[in-house]
């Protein structure tokens, strides 16, 4: 702990010979090591962060946002709820119908012929 002329020195073997210094070293060494690493990293994402937000913001740019509520519409046939603008509309027996494909609407159109 103490050197020969009374002052302090920094020494990790303790002097009972256990050979724990080479251990603290290499523990000191491997806390270095992994702060080195941490704060490369932390540098290189930083870089690549600000080479890369003009893509980013043209591409949250052309995202479509949350698209507006709309109607369903009941097909008679199937029951399925469609969307009105994406439904097939057809006058079945004088009333306007909405339909989810061209063979539901087709089936209607055949069933309304058979009862008429």
């Amino acid at each position: 702990m103490f050197d020969g002329d009374g002052g302090a020195s920094l020494c990790f073997d303790d002097g009972g010979g256990s050979g724990s210094g080479p251990v603290i070293r290499g523990v000191i060494y491997l806390i270095y090591g992994l702060i080195v690493m941490f704060l490369f990293r932390l540098v290189t994402r930083s870089i690549v962060r600000f080479f890369a937000a003009p893509a980013d913001v043209q591409r949250r740019a052309r995202r479509p946002g949350p698209r507006a509520a709309e109607d369903l519409v009941r097909d008679p046939i199937c029951n399925t709820y469609v969307p009105r603008s994406r439904a097939l509309a057809a006058f079945v027996q004088g009333h306007e119908e909405h339909f989810c494909s061209e063979a539901c609407r087709d089936r209607a159109r055949a069933t309304a012929t058979r009862a008429s």
